[in-house]
């Protein structure tokens, strides 16, 4: 087996970064969402009902797709968690038992058992 090494700090640190990026982006979103074309309507008046339903059609699909983006910035950051913590209890749980091995190595070789 080949030599593997995560640097779960690196990783957390990514993880802070997404949650920060899909806090921005659902703000973003929402900022969109409230100029909605609805303040469009008394501009163009009757003569550009066809714009402004075409307009709406693109917003809401736009503050669709910038929510969707936010939710995957949210589940990057939660697989990034997840990913560190699972890495350094896997870490802490090899090292603990190497030290377990070690320890009973130690008690055999003072009892003359080894």
């Amino acid at each position: 087996m080949g030599e593997f090494s995560a640097r779960t700090a690196g990783i957390a640190t990514f993880g802070a970064t997404a949650a920060a990026l899909a806090a921005q982006t659902e703000a973003a979103g929402a900022a969109a969402g409230a100029a909605g074309p609805a303040l469009l309507g008394p501009v163009f008046g009757v003569v550009g009902g066809d714009f402004v339903a075409a307009f709406t059609a693109a917003q809401d699909a736009h503050v669709a797709q910038v929510r969707r983006l936010s939710s995957a910035w949210s589940a990057m950051s939660a697989a990034a968690a997840s990913t560190a913590a699972a890495y350094d209890a896997t870490d802490a749980a090899g090292a603990a038992a190497l030290i377990d091995t070690g320890a009973a190595d130690l008690v055999a070789t003072d009892a003359g058992l080894s």
